[in-house]
């Protein structure tokens, strides 16, 4: 059976770093129906699992007054196991994997996408499911 992302919440809560201000945050959200109605704020998940950790940062435009219409996600894995290191990896994470580094500068690549990334657009790295 599939749940519904506030039972997931609910369900994990024990683990969370304030169990207390987390239920009452999520009891919140169950009274307003507003999980994802971030009102122009960030929204931070930590997901750590035995083998690899996220940090997860989503922001959405201002639903009650929106001047521009946006989403933004950002995730970027915080730790990851040995065994995951000798796996191979695929879409963006397989391609910033390893350092990359300009080669007439010898600088590392840290913000210019042309150069980190085979795909020149967001759909390039879409997906239809859970594993692709």
């Amino acid at each position: 059976v599939e749940k519904k992302p506030l039972e997931l919440l609910s369900d994990k809560k024990a683990t969370m770093i304030d169990p207390v201000e987390c239920d009452a945050w999520i009891n919140e959200r169950v009274g307003n129906n507003d999980l994802f109605e971030q009102k122009g704020h960030w929204s931070t998940l930590y997901v750590e699992t035995d083998v690899v950790s996220f940090h997860i940062e989503y922001r959405r435009s201002d639903w009650v007054n929106p001047k521009c219409d946006f989403q933004s996600l950002d995730a970027w894995m915080t730790k990851v196991d040995g065994k995951m290191e000798k796996v191979e990896w695929n879409g963006i994470l397989g391609e910033t994997k390893e350092k990359v580094y300009d080669a007439t500068t010898g600088q590392q690549i840290l913000s210019d996408r042309s150069k980190l990334l085979r795909g020149a657009d967001d759909a390039d790295y879409e997906v239809d499911g859970p594993f692709g």
